[in-house]
């Protein structure tokens, strides 16, 4: 691991110690990136400080994931009006995510945006249903943990630069499924341009229990830090606070 990456580490555990976290608490880290067309440049244009606009959402993830997902990874899904579970990305062997995560994502890039299928690419896999013993049968799969007795908890970051195309109502509905898993989701409504309002992603951090929604604008100065003071906010010390013991044992 990096240097950078156990520095960011640390950020991390600093702000889970000012929420409350309990000592050795896991989370599963799950990332969705929205690639659709509006979203190009962030990804393959180079600002004039170097890296890209979207790289902090990747090494907060992958920060993130190294303390606190029990595999220190995060799965990847990518989206546009079309989505795809990338798979895992590891914390300890990755060292150009977002190069990767394009790679794998081609054959969905730059298309319209849908939130929906996004969450779809999850609900209809195999393998969450045999990680959750098929106790949701149908429901949604990050595809990679096994059955244990302590139930598993979710923190999904969710990030988009534009309004939904797709069916809000299916939408919101998924996020409910999601709430009765034990999973807390933060909806990041990305975009520069201030008259994008993001009013799905608002209606959802009003309406589903363990769901926040942050805007941000000024994304070519956009920080780590900014990022998990977003991510760990109120909310999410409130979602934890009122979380089932078995999620935390």
């Amino acid at each position: 691991m990096s240097l950078p990456m156990a520095k960011e580490q640390d950020k991390v555990r600093l702000v889970l110690q000012k929420q409350n976290a309990p000592p050795g608490f896991k989370i599963n880290m799950k990332l969705f990136a929205d690639v659709s067309g509006s979203f190009k440049d962030e990804f393959t244009k180079k600002l004039p400080s170097g890296g890209y606009i979207v790289d902090p959402f990747f090494t907060a993830a992958l920060a993130i994931a190294g303390v606190i997902d029990p595999d220190r990874n995060i799965q990847i899904i990518g989206f546009s009006d079309r989505a795809l579970d990338t798979g895992d990305y590891s914390v300890d062997t990755e060292t150009d995510i977002r190069t990767d995560f394009l790679n794998r994502a081609k054959p969905i890039l730059w298309g319209s945006t849908d939130y929906a299928k996004a969450l779809e690419a999850l609900l209809k896999s195999k393998a969450m249903e045999q990680t959750l013993g098929g106790m949701l049968k149908g429901l949604f799969s990050f595809g990679k943990k096994k059955t244990a007795e302590k139930k598993e908890a979710f923190l999904v970051l969710f990030v988009s630069d534009g309004e939904d195309m797709g069916s809000a109502p299916h939408f919101i509905s998924q996020l409910n499924e999601l709430a009765k898993i034990g999973t807390f989701v933060v909806l990041i409504g990305a975009n520069s341009d201030k008259k994008v309002k993001f009013n799905l992603m608002q209606k959802a951090a009003a309406e589903v229990e363990g769901c926040t929604f942050h805007r941000l604008t000024e994304l070519a100065s956009l920080s780590t830090d900014q990022l998990y003071d977003r991510i760990f906010d109120t909310e999410f010390k409130r979602w934890l606070e009122q979380l089932p013991a078995e999620y935390k044992n």
